[in-house]
């Protein structure tokens, strides 16, 4: 999911606050959960970009809690789930 196409509804700064706490999350994400295919990696991405601009709309602005609160989110999401096959 690309926020810049979220470009209308927020000012240059806060959309750079979206992308800087996507980009931290997602590298979090890959850090802990290793390689994953391109398909799972999409949907890993979608739910954090869907976070953190719900986050956004909420008021939230900092970039560190708008990251936590994705992490929060995406990483529960992933405990939850069954343990996948190796691939």
């Amino acid at each position: 999911m690309d926020l810049r196409n979220y470009s209308p509804y927020f000012d240059p700064e806060h959309l750079s606050a979206l992308t800087a706490a996507f980009d931290a999350a997602w590298q979090n994400v890959r850090e802990r959960t290793g390689a994953v295919d391109a398909n799972r990696a999409g949907v890993l991405k979608q739910k954090l970009a869907q976070l953190i601009l719900a986050s956004a709309c909420n008021g939230q602005r900092d970039p560190q809690r708008l990251r936590d609160i994705a992490l929060r989110g995406v990483l529960a999401a992933e405990a939850k789930l069954p343990d996948r096959p190796a691939q």
